[in-house]
């Protein structure tokens, strides 16, 4: 299997959100704050020309204000298909250097709880205490220093 990263736009995120992040929403619906900000990475992972995995690098602090250095990745997502062969794996270290490439110094996520292991894999750290997001499930707020 081939996978091309490359930069996408804003709209073309919405459909796998929909899909398999937000299936109770429209793909219309989901239009996140800080997507059309100017400095805002939107990453799609493609295997033959076909939409498979998305993240969304938005440049905000955990506390939602913009500060230097420190970046939201949210929206991440692959399709069943490609699960465990790397996709998730390959869009993350693409945001990662984007952020680096930015003088970034932190990324942080809101991880679903089943999407714990893959973060830690990746260095990331667990910074909050469990939390629900309605419709959607259990949730920790993980952060990688960089």
């Amino acid at each position: 299997m081939s996978i091309t990263i490359s930069a996408i736009s804003a709209v073309q995120t919405r459909v796998l959100r929909a899909r398999i992040l937000r299936p109770h929403q429209q793909p219309e619906e989901l239009v996140y704050e800080g997507d059309d900000d100017a400095d805002t990475l939107h990453v799609g992972a493609f295997s033959n020309k076909d939409l498979c995995g998305i993240a969304t690098l938005v440049h905000r602090a955990l506390d939602g204000n913009r500060k230097e250095g420190e970046w939201l990745l949210r929206g991440m997502a692959t399709t069943p298909e490609v699960r465990g062969q790397g996709v998730g794996k390959a869009i993350l270290q693409t945001a990662i250097n984007h952020c680096q490439q930015a003088g970034g110094s932190t990324i942080w996520c809101k991880a679903r709880e089943n999407a714990l292991g893959f973060y830690e894999a990746a260095g990331f750290d667990i910074v909050s205490e469990p939390f629900d997001v309605p419709e959607i499930g259990m949730h920790r707020v993980m952060r990688l220093m960089l």
